[in-house]
């Protein structure tokens, strides 16, 4: 997509979806949020931003690590994330800024501490350029911490739902797995190279690897096959496909999550990379 259709999907259906899934998302997220967060290492006092915050999950908690002498601030280009965001912060009484902007071309003149994101940087259509902006963005000796996915290969939960839809929704022969999308971040060398050309120093990748909660409670399987006809990359193309397609697409959905129920859960393997980086001092 490019970046105006990617505004445009974030601002529409999708970004409804994803406001109203925002608790079960980040409870499937939640491990990779804990060790975002710790290799992010966010100090009191800091000013922090949180690149594609979405409903704002990242920005929360990042708050907290700052207090009342630092500053968290959300971005994103999904109006109904953020509103969701905001009705978050609200609930809990916290002062937050969150901005309809993209950080591809966001000026601050003041800058910041520590730059996070979780899942929020892959899609850039200029990804050299969005990160020069990003560097731009930090004060000298600001760092850089982003979590994204690793190959398909290591990421079940999207392959399996694509696997066992394959003769139900069309897969397109043109992918290019260096586009803006989920995985454009899954060689260690690319993303190496883009910081390091955008001016960003000691850029470091570690493996992070979970099981990613798909389904869970009295019926995993059922649950599981909601949230993979919600979210993910099935997702779309089966709403695109129309009513009778997703009848379908349950059955077959079933059938290859009651593989993988343990108890009242059906999980699938994830990995990311959690990469650092910093802005020269």
């Amino acid at each position: 997509m490019s970046n105006a259709e990617q505004i445009e999907y974030w601002n529409g259906a999708a970004g409804e979806t994803w406001a109203r899934m925002q608790a079960r998302m980040d409870k499937a997220l939640t491990p990779v949020t804990a060790a975002l967060l710790s290799a992010a290492a966010p100090a009191p006092g800091e000013d922090v931003l949180d690149i594609g915050c979405g409903s704002g999950e990242t920005t929360l908690a990042l708050a907290a690590a700052v207090g009342d002498d630092g500053c968290a601030t959300g971005v994103d280009i999904s109006e109904p994330l953020l509103a969701r965001a905001r009705e978050r912060a609200a609930e809990l009484l916290l002062d937050i800024d969150f901005e309809l902007a993209d950080a591809a071309t966001l000026v601050d003149p003041i800058g910041f501490d520590l730059l996070v994101s979780r899942f929020g940087v892959m899609f850039f259509a200029d990804p050299v350029a969005a990160f020069g902006n990003l560097h731009n963005l930090a004060v000298p000796g600001g760092r850089l911490c982003f979590a994204c996915w690793q190959q398909p290969t290591e990421n079940t939960w999207a392959t399996l739902p694509i696997d066992a839809l394959a003769g139900l929704i069309p897969v397109d022969p043109r992918y290019d797995p260096h586009a803006p999308g989920p995985f454009a971040f899954a060689d260690p060398d690319r993303v190496r190279a883009i910081l390091g050309t955008a001016g960003w120093q000691d850029v470091a990748l570690q493996p992070v690897t979970f099981t990613m909660v798909m389904g869970e409670g009295d019926d995993p399987v059922g649950n599981a096959v909601h949230f993979a006809l919600r979210i993910g990359p099935a997702a779309r193309s089966v709403r695109e496909a129309g009513p009778d397609a997703e009848a379908r697409a349950r059955v077959l959905l079933a059938d290859a999550f009651a593989a993988h129920v343990d108890g009242d859960t059906v999980g699938l393997p994830a990995a990311v990379w959690l990469v650092t980086a910093h802005r020269p001092a």
